[in-house]
C-alpha cells in the first residue's frame, strides 16, 4: 500500500466518482522502484457527515519486484469505511459529530 500525502481530488467528468491525482511519483515500498500503473479499483469513503462517496483508486505494479500497490490518500485509513478526520475525532472522545455506530466507535477505540 503506498500512502499519497501531496495529492489533488478530481471529480471524474460525467460521473460521481472521485480521482486521486499524486503530485509525487509513487515509489514502491518494498524496493524503492518507479511503480506504474496496473488498474483501478473503487473504494467508497464515508465522512463526518455521513455522505458516502466513491473514489476510484490507482493500483500499481512494480516493474523490479512485481508487487502491487493500492495509492491510497492520507484522507482514508486502510481497511475503514469512515475518513481519518471522523475516526481521529471519534477516538479522541467528540462522539456528537460521529455517524457512526456505537460499537463501531467502541472498536476504533480498542
Amino acid at each position: 500500500m503506498i500512502i499519497a500525502t501531496d495529492y489533488q481530488i478530481e471529480i471524474v467528468a460525467g460521473s460521481d466518482w472521485f480521482r486521486i491525482k499524486n503530485r509525487k511519483p509513487p515509489l514502491c515500498p518494498d524496493c524503492g522502484s518507479l511503480c506504474s500503473g496496473y488498474d483501478t479499483r473503487p473504494r467508497q469513503l464515508i465522512d463526518g457527515l455521513g455522505v458516502t462517496h466513491t473514489f476510484k483508486l490507482r493500483r500499481l505494479r512494480c516493474p523490479s519486484c512485481g508487487t502491487l500497490h493500492l495509492e491510497l490518500p492520507d484522507l482514508m485509513q486502510p481497511r475503514k469505511h469512515y475518513d481519518a478526520a471522523t475516526i481521529a475525532r471519534a477516538q479522541a472522545g467528540d462522539v456528537d459529530s460521529c455517524p457512526a455506530e456505537d460499537s463501531t466507535i467502541r472498536r476504533w477505540r480498542k
